[in-house]
């Protein structure tokens, strides 16, 4: 298992582990999907994940499902 920790800064920002980086492959520029499953966060490189999958976890939708989609497509361009 791979692990580490990091501390969250006043943003709320905090770097990923070297370990945990070159584990998922990611590169400077790469974009990185959290996902609350189960009481936890899971972190998964960008596009290792359908979005399917992920909008199907979403489910009871709190907001429109289409807007979701677009708002989602526009984050990644």
């Amino acid at each position: 298992m791979v692990s580490g920790m990091s501390p969250v800064s006043r943003k709320g920002q905090v770097t990923i582990p070297k370990e945990i980086r070159e584990f998922l492959g990611l590169r400077p520029g790469d974009r990185v999907l959290f996902i609350i499953e189960g009481g936890k966060v899971l972190i998964v490189k960008g596009g290792a994940v359908k979005v399917s999958k992920v909008l199907r976890r979403q489910k009871p939708w709190t907001v429109d499902p289409l807007e979701f989609q677009r708002k989602l497509r526009s984050e990644w361009l």
